[in-house]
């Protein structure tokens, strides 16, 4: 590893294009934009806090896919994506579902224990994925990723936002819906990879409509938008599952 290490940092001879430096840059952007949700949320600014965080999940989603366009992925952005997907989804969605909902709490209850599990599980599900060595793009991952891991993460926040008061008085309920999300991040469930997903041109009359809807929707109605989502993968997961598992035997 340390040799794969000297070679990112001992750049061929010649100038770098300050292109190249644009996934990592997007990448400590990223982590930049998550602290500063978990600023928001100590402010009290719940809302601000969401959706800098999901502007962190974007920003995510985007930066690997710009390395490869400009062909600098290296070790160095891999490692360093794991460590702000870690602070960014492992970490702030438990801290700002905690200074949101339990802020008032001056014990240490078994919400907070189930926060920590959600951390470590985040945790080691991204040191799976980065044990797994592999060129190509796999078509399904190994449990949840963590972008969505955080988008499940803050669903009792987004109830919150909506004025669902029940989820404060309910924290057994929350706690257990947590290590649930946990589950889902270090389970060997088949997941969807968007990363190697390809829409056929002739679909594009539809999805184009379709984004332009989701776009709109998160802009106008986020608390709603971001709970349909998160309802709506976690009712996919079995369906795809199934699926996966017919097409495995099917080969």
């Amino acid at each position: 590893m340390t040799e794969d290490l000297d070679r990112d940092l001992a750049q061929p001879k010649g100038r770098i294009r300050p292109l190249m430096l644009l996934p990592n840059l997007m990448t400590l952007g990223a982590v930049c934009v998550g602290l500063t949700a978990v600023r928001f949320a100590l402010d009290g600014r719940v809302d601000l806090a969401v959706i800098a965080l999901v502007l962190a999940m974007v920003l995510d989603g985007l930066d690997g896919r710009v390395a490869r366009a400009l062909n600098s992925s290296s070790r160095i952005g891999k490692e360093l994506d794991s460590l702000a997907d870690f602070f960014n989804f492992g970490i702030a969605p438990g801290l700002i579902l905690h200074l949101s909902l339990f802020s008032q709490s001056t014990r240490v209850d078994f919400t907070w224990v189930a926060i920590m599990v959600v951390a470590a599980c985040c945790a080691f599900r991204l040191a799976r994925f980065n044990a797994i060595d592999s060129a190509e793009p796999s078509k399904t991952f190994q449990g949840v990723p963590a972008p969505i891991l955080a988008l499940l993460t803050l669903l009792p926040v987004y109830l919150y936002l909506l004025d669902f008061s029940f989820v404060t008085r309910t924290p057994a309920l929350v706690s257990a819906y947590l290590i649930f999300c946990g589950f889902l991040a270090v389970s060997q469930i088949p997941t969807i990879s968007l990363k190697s997903f390809r829409i056929p041109s002739a679909y594009m009359f539809i999805v184009v409509p379709m984004m332009i809807i989701l776009i709109a929707s998160l802009l106008i109605y986020p608390w709603e938008t971001l709970t349909v989502m998160s309802l709506g993968y976690l009712a996919f997961l079995p369906i795809f599952a199934r699926r996966h598992k017919k097409i495995v035997e099917e080969c």
